[in-house]
């Protein structure tokens, strides 16, 4: 087959975005000397004291981690008609403030458990199992039914072994399989607890802040252990509820001190085991917005050791699942290597991972996900955005080009909209049935931020927990987040931040009608914040044809963690749109409805942004058609598509200039890159 290139493409649009990048310096790891700390490779638990009641039984064993070494697992039976409890705790240091960290790689995960685990400190009389405590934990089955669960995280207290207030908590779901690392650190009355995905402990997934005051109030239960008294720290599991009242639940890794290590930088936390190789200082951080791409990726490879050595030339770095450590660059000390990568693209989607080796031969992976769109880009003409709160009114009517509007953080009265009475979506009525379906009858007090008449929710930022606080201990606050601040809002006000839909559950539709430009092709992302995995649906009326799904990935919890979707065809690959002049998409969760996946997905914006087109012809005149075959990767500018015939011509079409680099035939697929 002989393969030819046609070069084409429109004239370069350029965007400057300035990005200020800050590489923090490495502190080599310090040692407290009165610091606890074991990874059980040893299959003892000495050192460890534990419940000696019988009425709570318990089993410990230590099975074998990853590494080769040993884990930690504590299951718990049912006696005296009495749920499962079950704690091991180092006896040897009181601490009043502390800082406690330990892995959690397995859990009995099945939906009749009422399991909860987790970390505990400033402990007393914990032989009886009727303890006094401050725990940072979660309980797997907060919600569940037979389609499976979702959690909760919470610091609490324990009061003469009852589950007494709670400091703070959210939603948050562990994936099973996955393995996390949960921290729990209190200095006076201020408690913090954190949970990373131990394959990225660069940003803690979930955290959580909050003082005493609500519970040593009375207002929200017995109160807590004096903080100045000081307790045992440890790690225990126990079942609330459900027809199953055992529990089982594997640790690694565990570290007690009364301050936190200063080997990394926060929000970071350094690995469980000491001179494991890890990422640290990396940039673009997790879930990172509108990150330069020609800035690239730059990382610490570390052993956060002076004498554990990282293996610099088994590193390797994966972009949308593409192997392109050909292109690092590697300096300085092998304990403490210097990386870089400076291939990326713009206006790209990434999820990426990097792989590490120390000296020993024991690997680790860090993952993550960033963008690379440019917020000027996402503005300009060539994109259409749409914001998920500016769904249709009034039974189909729309504004095709809105200014951003709704109501200043500092409004607290909601007297001042900004671009409201129908400039902007702000407080306009949609229709039930017509221009959205929700399963609420009637808005929601505190969750119809933006359209204040409609059942959808919809909300300033994102509610992502609750907290107790000392200013005013009966009072229990709502912790909000905020996606990335674009322009657009700025330029409305300082003050204006995003809204998001959010409440959702399988199901429920919005609709949006826009004006599209005549013959536009567009690759669609959806930018959300999920706790749990769910698909939405692209469709376009009136017969709702699918125009692609967009698959949504939990992050635990629905905090800080936005990311993109990209809409997919049946076939899994970048979906292509042709939509031209006035169409009205409908959006669909299409999960079905059940309390499993109900109010875990908040709904930010879509961005549709030009799709590279690749079009071939069997004449080198034409006339050229579009490969409807074409797996288009934009990270790595790679494309795939089914060979025709034996002489084929191909160009590319964007919507800025572009052309082919390099072409192969593979086997019966036409490979080319593109630059």
């Amino acid at each position: 087959m002989n393969l030819l290139i046609k070069k084409t493409g429109c004239a370069p649009r350029s965007f400057a975005v300035s990005v200020a990048l800050l590489i923090a310096g490495l502190a080599l790891i310090t040692t407290d000397l009165q610091a606890q700390t074991d990874n059980f490779d040893t299959g003892t638990d000495a050192g460890w004291s534990k419940i000696t009641s019988p009425d709570y039984p318990a089993t410990y064993s230590f099975p074998t981690d990853v590494f080769g070494g040993k884990a930690y697992r504590l299951q718990g039976g049912a006696a005296a008609a009495l749920t499962a409890r079950v704690l091991a705790y180092r006896a040897d240091r009181l601490y009043t403030n502390f800082y406690v960290a330990a892995d959690i790689v397995s859990w009995d995960a099945g939906y009749t458990n009422g399991q909860v685990f987790g970390l505990v400190a400033r402990a007393s009389n914990i032989d009886s199992g009727l303890l006094d405590a401050v725990t940072f934990t979660v309980r797997i089955n907060h919600v569940r039914d037979s389609a499976g669960s979702r959690g909760r995280a919470q610091i609490y207290g324990f009061s003469a072994g009852g589950v007494g207030a709670f400091v703070a908590q959210d939603f948050c779901t562990l994936v099973s399989g996955r393995k996390y690392r949960f921290v729990f650190s209190g200095t006076n009355n201020i408690l913090t607890g954190s949970i990373f995905d131990l394959e990225d402990l660069t940003r803690p997934l979930t955290s959580m802040t909050g003082d005493d005051a609500a519970a040593n109030s009375g207002f929200a239960g017995p109160p807590l252990p004096d903080p100045n008294a000081g307790g045992y720290s440890g790690i225990f599991n126990l079942s609330l509820d459900g027809t199953d009242p055992t529990t089982d639940t594997t640790f690694d890794n565990f570290v007690a001190s009364e301050l936190p290590p200063t080997s990394v930088t926060s929000p970071a936390a350094p690995h469980g085991m000491l001179g494991i190789p890890q990422v640290v200082n990396r940039s673009p951080a997790s879930f990172a917005n509108f990150s330069l791409a020609a800035n690239g990726i730059s990382f610490h490879a570390s052993t956060l050791t002076t004498t554990n050595a990282i293996n610099t030339n088994a590193i390797r770095l994966y972009l949308n699942n593409v192997d392109v450590s050909s292109g690092l660059s590697i300096t300085g000390p092998t304990t403490n290597a210097a990386v870089s990568y400076h291939g990326l693209s713009s206006n790209v989607v990434y999820e990426a991972h990097i792989e590490l080796q120390d000296a020993l031969g024991r690997k680790t992976t860090n993952r993550w996900t960033f963008d690379t769109f440019s917020d000027a880009y996402l503005a300009s003409a060539h994109a259409k955005n749409i914001e998920c709160e500016d769904f249709d009114f009034d039974g189909g009517h729309f504004i095709d080009d809105p200014l951003p509007s709704g109501y200043a953080t500092n409004d607290i009265t909601h007297s001042s909209p900004i671009n409201g009475s129908g400039v902007g979506y702000l407080d306009l009525d949609g229709t039930a049935g017509v221009d959205f379906f929700d399963y609420d009858g009637s808005p929601k007090t505190d969750e119809h931020d933006f359209r204040f008449f409609d059942s959808v929710g919809t909300q300033l930022g994102i509610i992502a927990g609750y907290y107790s606080d000392g200013n005013d201990p009966v009072i229990t606050p709502f912790k909000h987040v905020f996606d990335t601040q674009r322009q657009k809002y700025l330029n409305a006000d300082p003050a204006l931040l995003d809204y998001v839909v959010e409440r959702t559950e399988g199901g429920e539709w919005l609709n949006y009608t826009r004006i599209f430009t005549n013959s536009s092709y567009y690759n669609v992302y959806l930018r959300y914040n999920s706790g749990l995995d769910q698909p939405l649906v692209l469709g376009v009326l009136p017969s709702t044809n699918n125009l692609g799904m967009f698959i949504v990935k939990g992050s635990c919890t629905l905090g800080n963690n936005y990311r993109y979707a990209p809409l997919l065809d049946v076939t899994g690959k970048l979906a292509v749109l042709s939509l031209s002049g006035t169409n009205t998409i409908r959006l669909t969760m299409a999960a079905p409805q059940s309390n499993i996946t109900k109010h875990t997905t908040a709904l930010n914006y879509m961005a549709f942004v030009p799709a590279l087109l690749v079009e071939s012809a069997a004449q080198v005149n034409g006339p050229y058609t579009i490969e409807p075959s074409a797996i288009v990767e934009p990270g790595s500018r790679h494309v795939t598509l089914a060979a025709v015939g034996n002489t084929r011509f191909y160009r590319l079409r964007w919507d800025h200039a572009v052309s082919i680099k390099s072409i192969n035939l593979v086997g019966g697929n036409v490979e080319l890159t593109y630059q």
